[in-house]
């Protein structure tokens, strides 16, 4: 009789709420005595009883979404069920984003690996030489979800879903020291999350179509009349997409390894990718020749060289290194600035950023990036007890700031469109420095039409800055910038 009453009862079905929760409590009292008996901590541990039966009277119903012979060997979500029985809830969600993560580097492995390496090289140079699926460990979180949206396997609405996860990951699970609960519904929410949109996601047909285009430039010699209907078909892909993709084949043809045959495809596919491109992008690779001829890398600066004539873009090229090098510290400041603890990392990367840049002022290829990246960093993530932004580097970001002209200012209207310029505007602190950023700007010109952009973005609705672009308040007046 002793042993049956003893006995723990979890499975839902049958019970009552009142027989589960105390089915739960027979877990708690005994870990509690343990680790008094132990001279540990022994409150705010454990996450309250409560919180645990909602989970596990849902866990099933969600559990749904993943198929039975996926499910049976889901190690994870033993661990997972186990920490939230236990009351670990910090550490079921460590569980849950870890194979996350591992779920998008399947995901990312067959589709093209070389392709979003590609991606990853021109977001930040701390990327380049990746080739295997062990190097995808190298990539950040945030990286990597944001890649992943670039190529298309995580559509814009779900990047911001796995965005929260990874948010709530660094700032409430055991990943990191923090102090920061979990409700059961949240937990809940956040396993269907990564269940639905990472875990069991598959591309979209669209992206389906870059990776099978990837695969025939690579493999087969592609028919002269081809190329006409293939570039038209590029043309109504995003256009950071349409980037992506002129950067990654350029990646490709400057490969000295490369064959001849996948040189050739490149050479006639080229123009009509670089005719869609934006100015950014083609500035980008023309500023690689003076790269390339610094380091002596006569192969690729001789490869750069002919795809700009190919495309007649020779005004692109950039003869200076500057440039090049100019946009490989502010890739890195911004990878820095979108990891953990990034206030206490972003210094070194700013006043470097400080050293190189040009008398004559930043170069046309890197003034959008340089305008993006130090306003990010100067509005901070609104996170930590710091929100988000490095005191230490503020000097540089606020220089910087002041040394903008009118172009600068320009590039900074039209980032509202660029999701991870608005990544972090929906917290009080990054919107408030965003609006004051805007008010200065406002006071460096008396250009009728920017002024009005700006008077927009300091008057919209508090932490709706990320819906702006959508908004005819903002898009109208932009058309006449």
């Amino acid at each position: 009789m002793a042993e049956e009453s003893l006995a723990i009862v979890l499975i839902p079905s049958g019970n009552t709420p009142s027989q589960i929760e105390t089915s739960i409590g027979a877990f708690s009292q005994p870990l509690a005595d343990l680790l008094q008996h132990i001279g540990l901590p022994t409150e705010n541990i454990l996450s309250p009883i409560q919180e645990r039966r909602k989970v596990i009277y849902a866990l099933e119903s969600t559990l749904e979404i993943l198929p039975l012979e996926d499910r049976a060997k889901a190690d994870y979500l033993s661990k997972f069920t186990v920490a939230i029985t236990v009351g670990l809830f910090d550490g079921a969600l460590t569980f849950l984003w870890d194979e996350t993560i591992k779920a998008l580097g399947r995901l990312i492995v067959s589709f093209d690996l070389q392709y979003f390496y590609n991606v990853a090289e021109s977001i930040s140079p701390k990327y380049k030489n990746l080739d295997s699926p062990e190097d995808l460990e190298a990539i950040s979180s945030h990286d990597l979800l944001e890649i992943s949206r670039r190529i298309g396997l995580v559509n814009d609405i779900n990047f911001e879903r796995l965005r929260q996860v990874n948010y709530l990951r660094n700032h409430a699970s055991s990943a990191h020291p923090n102090e920061n609960d979990i409700s059961g519904i949240e937990m809940l929410s956040l396993l269907e999350t990564c269940l639905k949109y990472a875990i069991t996601a598959q591309p979209n047909h669209s992206v389906i179509r870059i990776k099978q285009l990837l695969e025939n430039i690579r493999k087969n010699r592609i028919p002269d009349e081809d190329f006409t209907v293939i570039g038209d078909d590029l043309s109504h892909q995003p256009q950071e997409r349409i980037d992506d993709f002129l950067l990654s084949i350029f990646g490709i043809y400057c490969d000295p390894k490369q064959e001849q045959h996948v040189k050739t495809n490149i050479e006639k596919l080229v123009p009509y990718v670089w005719q869609c491109a934006s100015e950014e992008t083609k500035y980008q690779i023309g500023s690689k020749f003076g790269w390339y001829r610094k380091n002596g890398d006569t192969d690729r600066k001789n490869a750069t060289q002919k795809i700009l004539e190919l495309v007649d873009g020779l005004r692109y090229r950039d003869e200076d290194s500057l440039a090049a090098e100019l946009m490989e510290k502010l890739q890195n400041l911004k990878t820095v600035h979108f990891e953990w603890n990034n206030f206490y990392n972003e210094y070194p990367h700013a006043k470097s950023i400080g050293e190189s840049i040009p008398r004559t002022g930043v170069p046309r290829s890197v003034r959008k990036l340089f305008v993006k990246v130090v306003c990010i960093c100067y509005c901070g993530n609104g996170k930590g007890y710091k929100r988000g932004i490095d005191e230490n580097a503020l000097p540089y970001y606020q220089s910087f700031i002041e040394s903008f002209t009118i172009d600068e200012i320009k590039e900074f209207l039209k980032l509202f469109s660029d999701n991870e310029f608005v990544y972090d505007l929906g917290t009080t602190k990054a919107d408030e420095r965003m609006r004051k950023l805007a008010t200065e700007l406002k006071s460096k010109t008396t250009n009728v039409h920017i002024n009005k952009v700006l008077d927009v973005i300091i008057s919209f609705p508090k932490q709706l800055l990320p819906r702006l672009s959508n908004d005819s308040s903002y898009k109208t007046p932009l058309k006449y910038v």
